[in-house]
């Protein structure tokens, strides 16, 4: 397919009662200049044979096939390699996207001005939709220029999807990102948009709401058992020590750098918090430790945010 302009990634795992709306949402997109790459990463329902059916009817669907289950950071890497198109989007296949999303968006990067387009999301729950994110209309002509807005923002947006991102920009560093093999189930975002925002010079948020954020009871993301905890927890950590390394390779923004790995060591500690609270081991002294970090956060947030310190 010649003349991408937008390569739809979607990383596919146990989700056959979602999929037939999601992939709905990519066909009949108003910008027709497309591909949608699907990757199967070996789930055990009806999946990838409903995506099959699709891919029949529609050439712009391609599919590609992890050898074993490896979750959503290394199966994006993976379609970003195969990729073609000038912008990516990714797409979680429990969600979906207004119609309109990839015209809007491609619109919005000025012909290829821009390095990443940025807009809103809804949540999806129940047929209804409220208000996931949300951004007013802004934009930036340097890295340092919204590193520091990035900085002193009160809400900190780090999900990979809800964005285009520039092919040659998504794939910069990806010698870094394919080094990590192990399956991570949360912060995978984290370490992706920590990367990108990297390469990233110019950079527009617009104020369009295109993307619906499901809720899904099955995903990781609401498991709240003990073993699933653990295993976010180690997924936080790897990721941490992924962007400190990253950062001693590379010549970074200090501001965002210190944002994100302050934020990720933040996250980790309230998943430590809830699993020692499941565990039955959440004491008098954890509570206090808990009290202090909690006031020193919001005070460093209030400091970051009203003096840019």
């Amino acid at each position: 397919m010649s003349d991408v302009k937008v390569s739809i990634i979607i990383p596919v795992y146990n989700v056959e009662k979602y999929i037939s709306e999601c992939l709905d949402s990519c066909i009949n997109q108003t910008l027709q200049d497309i591909e949608i790459i699907i990757v199967d990463d070996c789930g055990s329902d009806k999946s990838i044979d409903i995506v099959k059916e699709y891919a029949k009817k529609d050439s712009r669907i391609k599919i590609i096939y992890n050898k074993q289950n490896q979750g959503p950071f290394v199966s994006r890497n993976n379609a970003a390699i195969k990729a073609s198109g000038e912008y990516l989007l990714c797409l979680d296949s429990d969600d979906f996207l207004d119609l309109r999303a990839c015209e809007i968006a491609y619109n919005a990067s000025k012909d290829g001005y821009y390095d990443v387009v940025t807009f809103g999301s809804y949540y999806w729950n129940n047929n209804s939709a409220s208000v996931f994110s949300e951004f007013e209309t802004s934009s930036f002509d340097s890295g340092d220029e919204f590193g520091n807005w990035l900085f002193r923002s009160k809400s900190i947006s780090w999900n990979l999807w809800g964005r285009l991102i520039k092919r040659n920009i998504y794939q910069a560093n990806l010698d870094f990102l394919i080094t990590i093999n192990s399956r991570l189930i949360m912060a995978e975002d984290v370490l992706a948009m920590f990367v990108i925002y990297h390469n990233c010079q110019r950079l527009n948020f617009i104020s369009d709401m295109l993307y619906y954020y499901r809720y899904n009871p099955n995903s990781s993301t609401n498991d709240k058992s003990i073993e699933n905890i653990k295993e976010s927890i180690k997924s936080f950590e790897e990721v941490i020590a992924k962007m400190k390394e990253f950062v001693l390779k590379n010549r970074c923004n200090k501001k965002w750098q210190k944002l994100y790995i302050s934020l990720g060591v933040h996250e980790c500690n309230i998943l430590k918090r809830e699993l020692k609270i499941k565990e039955g081991k959440y004491g008098f002294r954890d509570k206090f430790k808990s009290f202090i970090e909690g006031r020193w956060f919001v005070i460093r947030r209030k400091l970051r945010v009203k003096f840019g310190i």
